[in-house]
This record gives C-alpha cells, structure tokens and sequence, in this order.
C-alpha cells in the first residue's frame, strides 16, 4: 500500500477494476466500471471516456480482462503511466430499463391514428404486447413508429416501434393493430340485379364499416344514371367496381366552364378537350381566350373550377 501511494504522487494516475460491474448506455466505457483516481481533471475525464466495446443485453453480462482494458487505454493515451489495481477481470452486467408494453402500444397507435385524423375510427391490439427490457442510458428511452404506409386504411397494420437509447436506435417491437374506420355512404335499400340502372331514390345514408376494398366508395352523386354490373344486395355500399356510370362530358363537345372564387361564380363556354364521367378531372378549353385549365367534372355537359384565394 506505502509502493502504491508513493508511486501515485510521481504518476498521479490510478486504476481500479473491480470484480462487478453495473453499467449504463449502449456501450461500455472505462469511467461506468473502474474506479479512477487522477490528479489532473481533464485526463480523468479522458479515462473516463475510453469505451470497452457494446454493451450486453439486459439479463447477460460481459466478461472484461484487464490486460485489455490496459491495452485499451495505452492506445487511447499512449504516454500516460497508469498504475494498476484490483481484479484481472470485470464482469459488465446492464443498467436496465424496462418499456412498457402499454407506451409501446400508445406509440403505435397514435402514428397510425394521426393518419385518420377527422374520421371515425377504432384502434385495436392484435396478439400480445410484452414489456420490452433495454439498458438504461443517461435519459429515458425515446419511443418511435416508423410509419411503412401513410396510407390511410381500414385493417390489418405491423407498426414498427423503435427503442431509442441515448438517441441510438437500439431495438424494434412490431405492434400488430386492428383498424375499423366508419363512415357516412349511401347503400342500397334494396337488391339490384346486374343490368339496374341506379337512382338516387334507391340508396339511403347509413353509417358503415369500411372494409379494405381496392375500389372506393362511391358519393351519393356519382351514382345516378350508373348501371350495376353485378348483382347487389341490400345493405350494399356500391364502389367503382360495381357500376359504369355514363359519360357527362365528351371530348370535343361544348360545356359550360362554371368558375368558383368564393361566393363568386361566373359560367363561360368552353370546348372539353378529354372524355369524363362525374367527379373526373379533365382538360377544358375556355372559348373566348383559348387557354386550358383543369375543371372537375359536375353534370351533364358542366365542370367546375373552383379558384384558390389569396392568403
């Protein structure tokens, strides 16, 4: 004990490495196990500093010889003279963490509820959600969905969580999510056979859950004059698929260009210069100036082009 104190006031610098060890952070580093006694700050703090590799998972632990954490600091400070004291290992278990399930499945399902933001919609859990153990850093760890869709659709979803550690993604929990979206539609009130013609008077508004359909539904306007092309029960929310609807705009046929700004409307003639059925967007030519514009299509031989206001 005298040798080491005297050789301590000519070096100023000393090293213990104990038996155990409980680190924090993703990687392990000098200053988290040993115990470091230096007379000047700044090469404490450089000591300190050195790392010694990753950190195991929470419930392993990581076994340290000292002639390489020596063999660490000699590279890091080469001409710094380090006396050496305690066990010739150290094992390193990690700081632990834990996440719960519940904040993993809270992250998940507000990145996916932001995406039906005005609807109304039900978010479930499917499968079981564990607690998700990770090593403690300096702050708490940060929760974030990577959303894969921004798509905003009914059914099954695979959200990935990630388990930030000290700002480094250490870990991802898939949370699996049940979404039902409901909506206001119009669905027939009784069965149509292939070849109806719809109408208006057939379908009633109905509040429905929407299914994960390649088509959509169809508005209450886009249906009149539509023929079904496969039978349809009641109750049924009829979508592009299941009807052709007529023409209201032939290309190369005159139309009236009604202009929308505001309380404003104003109507010209004009020339389409594409084919559409209601609800399309197609390329009209205004007669009296010959410029194109885009116009939406709203009824037989009619578009409408609504102008943005000035901010």
């Amino acid at each position: 004990m005298i040798a080491l104190q005297l050789l301590l006031l000519t070096t100023g610098v000393s090293i213990e490495l104990p038996a155990e060890a409980e680190a924090m952070g993703t990687k392990i580093t000098l200053g988290e196990i040993a115990t470091i006694t230096a007379a000047d700050p700044k090469t404490a703090e450089s000591l300190s500093s050195i790392e010694l590799g990753y950190m195991p998972a929470p419930g392993y632990s990581r076994t340290l010889q000292r002639w390489k954490v020596e063999q660490a600091v000699a590279i890091s400070l080469p001409n710094l003279k380090v006396t050496w004291a305690g066990e010739p290992a150290c094992r390193v278990a990690p700081a632990v963490e834990m996440v719960s399930a519940t904040d993993l499945y809270e992250t998940a399902r507000t990145a996916v509820g932001e995406l039906f933001e005005g609807k109304e919609v039900t978010i479930e859990a499917t499968g079981t959600i564990d607690d998700a153990s990770v090593p403690r850093g300096a702050n708490a760890a940060v929760l974030r969905a990577d959303m894969l869709s921004n798509a905003a659709r009914p059914g099954a979803w695979s959200v990935p969580v990630r388990i930030l550690v000290d700002n480094e993604p250490y870990r991802t929990v898939w949370i699996g999510l049940k979404v039902e979206v409901f909506a206001e539609l119009p669905v027939l009130l009784k069965a149509a056979p292939k070849g109806t013609q719809l109408s208006a008077s057939m379908f009633a508004l109905r509040k429905v859950r929407l299914t994960e359909a390649s088509s959509q539904p169809l508005a209450i306007n886009l249906l009149s004059n539509s023929v079904a092309v496969r039978a349809m029960p009641a109750g049924h929310v009829v979508t592009e698929r299941d009807v052709e609807r007529p023409l209201a705009v032939s290309s190369g046929g005159q139309v009236w260009i009604q202009i929308v700004h505001g309380h404003i409307r104003a109507s010209v003639l004009g020339t389409a210069m594409q084919s559409g059925r209601i609800g399309d967007v197609i390329t009209v030519q205004i007669e009296s100036t010959g410029k194109e514009i885009k116009a939406t299509v709203t009824g037989r031989e009619q578009v409408t082009r609504e102008l943005k206001k000035a901010q």
